[in-house]
């Protein structure tokens, strides 16, 4: 809020917020150029969290090459979601279709219920009503196959990323996958199939390194970015590059050095506070 700039947050290994940069644009040199000032400072990057942006990937692997990059998991959810969007919808424009060129309303009927459930048809298995699931049954009691299946594949992509403690376990878990995705032969699953395999690393990295796990549901960067949302929604002088860090040093004081800022306020005193990064 209050930029349409990127912004990048570095963390401690405590989770405190030490630097804010809001870069030009998202490019591979802006990224580059704090990066770098990070290392100037004397400071290692060990693990490093983003999107599945090809500049910042790079930026991020050219300055610390050691650094363990974790894709924002709701990223990784996101690009996955379209494509089930994506074949839903198109096995039912393709259903509604040939009902009308056969005038057969038993599938007008069926392509009628799949626009109305679309989005109860997307949702995560833990996420349905019992209302939902039983219209779901029901759906898939008068459709030809495509809706179970469907509903298979969801139930497999959770399993992936809900039940699996290894990255050998995962793997085994999307070779099914793969499976239920060959019977339905639809171009908008196979690339959920390609993005496995051209992210995979990315992906599920927090099963392959100790400590990243607990970044899985909400990463390092977008928690970050959520706190400064937050910290801006209350105070609505942050607006620029300046106050924002004005602001974060006056929240590191009172957080993690138990600063009392009303102490302040009444004795009329200032009080200066060294954070040694």
């Amino acid at each position: 809020m209050g930029t349409n700039n990127c912004v990048m947050v570095l963390k401690d290994e405590s989770d405190r917020i030490l630097i804010t940069y809001e870069a030009a644009s998202e490019n591979a040199d802006d990224a580059l150029a704090f990066l770098q000032n990070i290392k100037n400072c004397g400071m290692t990057v060990t693990s490093a969290f983003s999107d599945y942006s090809d500049s910042y990937v790079k930026a991020i692997r050219e300055v610390f090459p050691d650094a363990k990059f974790q894709a924002d998991h709701f990223h990784t959810a996101k690009n996955i979601w379209k494509h089930l969007k994506k074949s839903l919808l198109e096995y039912r424009r393709n259903l509604k279709a040939e009902g009308e060129k056969n005038k057969d309303e038993d599938m007008l009927e069926i392509a009628s219920e799949l626009w109305k459930m679309r989005w109860v048809l997307l949702k995560k298995p833990s996420n349905l009503t019992e209302n939902e699931r039983e219209k779901i049954e029901a759906l898939e009691k008068i459709d030809s196959g495509f809706i179970s299946t469907f509903r298979s594949i969801i139930d497999q992509i959770v399993n992936i990323f809900d039940h699996s403690n290894t990255d050998t376990q995962a793997k085994i878990k999307l070779k099914n996958l793969k499976n239920q995705i060959e019977k339905l032969e639809s171009s908008y699953l196979d690339k959920i199939t390609k993005f496995f395999s051209d992210h995979w690393d990315a992906a599920m990295q927090y099963l392959k390194k100790k400590g990243l796990a607990k970044y899985r549901r909400s990463s390092n960067s977008e928690s970050g970015m959520r706190l400064l949302r937050r910290l801006e929604k209350n105070h609505d002088g942050i607006r620029s590059v300046e106050t924002r860090k004005h602001y974060i040093k006056i929240y590191q004081a009172i957080k993690y050095l138990s600063a009392d800022v009303t102490e302040f306020i009444n004795s009329g005193t200032e009080k200066t506070y060294i954070m040694d990064m």
